[in-house]
Formats: structure tokens, sequence, C-alpha cells
């Protein structure tokens, strides 16, 4: 009764969204609201530590906010300045099929952002270039979406998995394991069973984009783009794999996109299983361009190395910074901002490092050179931000209400009525009902974590000492539970909602997050359907 009454904020959000076709802010600002008296009543929490818990929500949400507004601000400032065009054009010259477009920039260049940064700047970023092209802005948040899945354990140089094994620290030497040898099979086993999976992704991507945006000629064009699709699969999951497997969780999805956009960009180049068929949305669904600026800018020409630079720049500078053999990395991140235990009440803090913040460096700050270098004025400027700003009213208001809901949630076991949190009993109802079944719903708590928080990294938090515990308990392999964990908070990207915010709002499509939600279920069932049939000869 408790996981089903912690479950209704969750239920309230996606029916509104979905079959009211309400919009995320309003959705998620009427879910919080019931998710106060719930906290109150129910679970016994005091008025004080709600609105700790509920501020810090608040606090914290700036954290994804400033990457979509840099994203954002980016986009705008290479629009007005001509870039965007011959970015677009210099992809067009690779080739003119929306398939491969989406592969090479969704599936492959996202995953390179994912790597380098992680936390919501794939999607925000691969999403406007696909707009850029001529995409339907619905398609290219659903491409972008579902791309960002096998990276994400990955992401940020590791930081999902590095922060699973440093949460896990006391279970795993509390058990007789050897904590370095765990870290190395825990990213051999997420590797092994998102990567297998992963390799089949890059065909759901076009498949579902000829199904869903073709008027004629489905069937034929969904099947003679699966060698292609397949072979962009292969090369970034071989060295995904084989850097998981044997260096360890910082760079399978950096490096592995990195080689894999080099091979499928020259395979593309020279036709290498590419269709004779260019395939190219429906009349009804084509779009000339992503964000509509001042038909007084002027858009100078320009070489594509110089209008690819920014990109280029800021991919060096989040590699640099993410690295924490460089040092630069610790630097950037003793300048925060820190607030702790808000109204006295333990746990409930606030930290942010600006300076680390890929939203303000590099995005910001590479924003404000790229307009000055490409001759933008300070008037065209201060009109870029200005539209930039409005763009991210409805976004901040979904996202201060969605993240306050679920720190609220997160941190309900703060009471006096004994129960544990909203979260962890609906996943210690689940764990209850399904005995050695278990590594079945074992991916499906790390969805729901990813679905509600935004964030593999917050869902391996949430629930990876109850997936361990459970483990040990069941007599299960602890290290492909964990792992299990990990692919579910991979997969859920596809459908978390602050994901699907920041997708909706860097490509105009702002209102359509339920259809995109239900959409993006397909391909997260079937993902997850190939995770377990891969992971059933070491969990059961």
């Amino acid at each position: 009764m408790h996981a089903l009454i912690a479950s209704v904020p969750l239920f309230l959000a996606l029916i509104l969204m979905v079959a009211f076709k309400i919009s995320a802010a309003k959705s998620l600002a009427a879910s919080f609201l019931v998710t106060v008296p719930l906290a109150f009543f129910i679970w016994k929490m005091e008025p004080a530590t709600i609105l700790a818990f509920g501020i810090q929500g608040f606090l914290s949400s700036w954290d994804v906010l400033l990457i979509i507004f840099g994203a954002i601000l980016l986009l705008n400032t290479l629009q007005a300045t001509g870039a965007i065009e011959t970015i677009n054009n210099g992809f067009r010259n690779i080739s003119t099929d929306r398939r491969i477009q989406a592969l090479i920039i969704a599936w492959l260049f996202g995953a390179f952002i994912e790597g380098a940064a992680g936390f919501g700047t794939p999607a925000a970023l691969a999403a406007p270039l696909l707009v850029g092209l001529g995409f339907p802005p619905v398609a290219a948040c659903l491409v972008a979406l579902i791309s960002n899945s096998a990276p994400v354990p990955f992401a940020a140089v590791g930081t999902p998995s590095l922060t699973t094994v440093t949460t896990l620290m006391g279970d795993i030497t509390g058990a007789g394991f050897d904590v370095n040898t765990f870290t190395r099979e825990l990213a051999h086993s997420t590797t092994l069973f998102l990567g297998l999976g992963g390799i089949f992704v890059p065909v759901m991507i076009t498949t579902m984009m000829v199904i869903m945006f073709s008027s004629e000629r489905k069937i034929k064009s969904a099947l003679e783009i699966i060698p292609f699709a397949v072979f962009s699969g292969l090369a970034f999951v071989v060295p995904y794999f084989l850097l998981g497997t044997f260096v360890g969780p910082d760079f399978p999805s950096i490096i592995g996109s990195l080689f894999g956009l080099g091979v499928t960009i020259t395979a593309a180049r020279y036709k290498f299983l590419t269709p004779a068929h260019v395939w190219d949305f429906s009349e009804k669904h084509r779009v000339s361009k992503a964000i509509e600026v001042s038909p007084n800018t002027i858009k100078p020409k320009m070489s594509l190395i110089k209008a690819w630079c920014p990109y280029i720049i800021i991919a060096a500078l989040l590699l640099v910074t993410r690295i924490p053999a460089l040092g630069i990395k610790a630097i950037l991140q003793q300048a925060r901002i820190f607030v702790p235990n808000m109204f006295g009440v333990q746990n409930a803090t606030f930290s942010l490092a600006l300076p680390y913040n890929p939203g303000i460096f590099p995005f910001i700050v590479v924003s404000l050179i790229a307009g000055f270098l490409f001759g933008l004025s300070g008037k065209e400027t201060g009109k870029v931000w200005k539209s930039t700003i409005k763009q991210l009213v409805n976004v901040a208001t979904a996202l201060f209400f969605g993240v306050a809901m679920v720190s609220v949630m997160r941190y309900s076991y703060v009471n006096t009525s004994g129960l544990p949190s909203m979260l962890q009993e609906i996943a210690n109802t689940l764990a209850r009902g399904m005995g050695r079944a278990y590594p079945v719903i074992s991916p499906v708590i790390g969805i729901i974590g990813a679905f509600v928080s935004g964030s593999c990294t917050v869902s391996s938090i949430l629930f990876s000492p109850l997936q361990f515990q459970t483990a040990v308990i069941l007599g299960l392999p602890a290290v492909h539970i964990i792992a299990l964990q990990l692919a579910g908070g991979a997969i859920g990207n596809m459908i978390c909602i602050n994901n699907v915010i920041a997708v909706t709002s860097t490509t105009g499509a702002t209102g359509n997050e339920g259809k995109i939600i239900i959409t993006n279920c397909l391909p997260c069932l079937i993902y997850y359907v190939l995770i377990l049939a891969i992971s059933a000869p070491f969990v059961f």
C-alpha cells in the first residue's frame, strides 16, 4: 500500500502529460503539490524537513538549468553567425540520407559528448543539430534520447560507474570483495550487457524514423539501412567493450565514440553498406530550420573547420577538465557555492561548482568568444541572450518543481513514521515480490530511478545498495546485479523527464513531452529485453 501511495506523484505526472497533454511544467508542479501532503501525513516528515529538501531540489535544478542554458545559447549564437548553416552543409556533404545523419550525429557524436560531459549535454546538443539539418523537432528529440543510452554508465569519464562503486564501498568490502577487482568486473559486465544490446540501437533509431515519418516505402526503407546501422553500432560497441574490459570505466564511451565516428563517417563517404536510395522525411514532416532568427541577421559564409571550431573546442575542454590526472578538474571543483544543512536538517545540503558546470564552462564562455570572433555585434549578442532566456521560462518551472519533488521523495526516510523513503518503498516492494526472479526486475529499478531523477548516477546512489544487499541475500552475483542497475539507469535516460524537457526546450518541441515519453517506451522495452537475454547466463 505504501509503495502504491508513493507512486502517486509519478503516475500523476505521466497521466497529466500523456492523457491530458498538459505541459511538463504544470504537470510536475501538480505532482510536487501532491508529494508534500504525502510526505507530511503518510511519511510524517517534519514541515522544516520537507521545506529543506524541497529547497535543496530547487537549488539543485540550477545545475541542469545552466547546462540547458549554455547549450541553447551556443546554438543561438552559432545560428545567428551562420555557423550552423555551414555545419548543416558539412553534414549534407557526408550524406543527405536522414538515416545516416541521425546515426552520425545522435548515436556517435552524442556518445562522444556523453563520454566527455554527460548530465544532459548530449541530447541537448545533438537534437538541435538535427533540427538544424531539417529534422522535425519531435523526430530529433526521439532520436537523440534513444541514442543516449549505451554510453551513459561511462558519462563524464566514468562518473556513474565510479560513483556507484563509491556508494557501495562498505558493502563491497563487507561482502569480502576487492574494490578494484569489483570495479573492473563491473565495467566489463556493464559494457557486455549494454554493448551487445547497443549494436541494435541504431537499427531501432532508423526503423522508428522511417515508420513514423515516411508516407511511402516504409518497410523497404527500414530494411535497406539495417546493414549500415549495425555497422555503426559495431563501430562504437567493439572499442567500447574492449576498453571496459581491459582499461576500466573511464573511457569506454569517450574513446569508443571517437573511433566509431571516424569509421562510420569514412564508410558513409565511400558509400560502404549505404543504401542506393536516399531517404528523407515525408513532405508534411519537413522543416527548414531549427530556431527562428531575426531576418536582418547577417549570416557570413565561413569554412567548415571554422564553423566547427566552437564544438571542437568544447569537446577538448570537456575532456581535459574531466580527466582527474590532469589536475584541472580538482581546481574547477574547488570554487563552489556550498549551503550545509538547511534549516538544521542533516543532508539538506546544496553544493554547486560553478566553474565545473559545463553550461558555464565551456558552453557560455565559448559562446561569448565565438560571437565575438564570428563578428556578432553587441546588439545582436543581446538579442541572442534575450531570446535564450525567454526560451527557458517554462523549462525552468518544470525543472524547479520536478527536481524538488524528487528530492522530497528521495529523502522522505527522514521521518517519524519509521518508513523507508518513497523511492525505497517502491523498490523494496518490487524486490520482495520477485524472489529468485529478481534479476528480471533489477534493471526496472534502475529505469525507475533514472526516470524520476533524470540521472543514471542518482539512480545508482538511490538503489545500488538495495540491489547489492538483495543480491547477497538471494545468492545472486552482486557485480552482475549492479551492472543491471547501471544498464537500467542507462536505458531509463530514453524516457526520463529531465532529459525529455532538455531536448524539447532546445528544439522548439515543448508540449510534446508526453508523446515523446510514450513513443520511447517501446525502444526502452526492447533494449530491456535484450539486456535480460544477454545477462541471463550470468544471473540465473
